[in-house]
């Protein structure tokens, strides 16, 4: 029986070249999304600088949107990351985790690097593409676990649990960053007021 210290199994060569070609496509897509836009980008000219067929594409990507919306599932999991550990000792305080997350989602919108493919990737996550699974964001759980500390230890209070104020934040957030100026001094301004405004509304009275 394997436990918690057996290394995982090695994988066979045909995963590894499978994983190799996913990762190859998903690469060539974003590079390609970026040059033209999302919306024109070709799945023709995608294959053919992979040196594939149009089905090898599609059995690793549905759609272009679930491309852009495996990069927003990378960027949450870059994301959570760079922010302190949630179970650290002692563990991080609402507000302090809370304005450090809206920074943190600036500087990964800048290593993006392109504005437009930001707001597709958000619009992905508001409306993920047929089959995919949005409870794969790295983020959400990690605001979940803060919520529910911060409503244990009396930091905020709130009659709504922990997954429901994560879903309303994390809605908010969004969609700040989907209206908010392409500047990024100005979007860093509107989640630190978003943010604020939803530490307000929880504070104990």
């Amino acid at each position: 029986m394997a436990t918690a210290l057996t290394p995982p199994p090695p994988r066979t060569r045909r995963e590894q070249q499978r994983l190799a070609t996913r990762e190859q496509l998903f690469e060539l897509a974003i590079d390609e999304f970026r040059r033209v836009g999302t919306a024109k980008a070709r799945i023709r000219d995608i294959v053919e600088a992979a040196g594939v067929v149009p089905g090898t594409f599609y059995f690793h990507f549905p759609s272009k949107e679930h491309v852009v919306f495996e990069l927003w599932r990378r960027s949450s999991q870059q994301l959570v990351a760079q922010l302190p550990a949630i179970d650290r000792d002692p563990p991080p305080r609402a507000e302090h985790y809370l304005r450090s997350l809206g920074d943190a989602m600036i500087d990964i919108e800048q290593q993006i690097g392109d504005s437009a493919l930001v707001r597709d990737a958000i619009a992905s996550v508001l409306r993920p593409p047929e089959g995919a699974d949005p409870s794969t964001f790295a983020v959400g759980d990690a605001i979940v676990a803060l919520l529910t500390g911060a409503l244990e230890r009396g930091e905020i209070a709130s009659e709504l649990g922990p997954p429901e104020l994560a879903s309303v934040l994390l809605t908010s957030i969004l969609g700040v960053l989907v209206a908010a100026p392409a500047d990024s001094t100005a979007r860093r301004r509107e989640l630190r007021r978003i943010i604020d405004f939803f530490l307000k509304a929880l504070q104990p009275t």
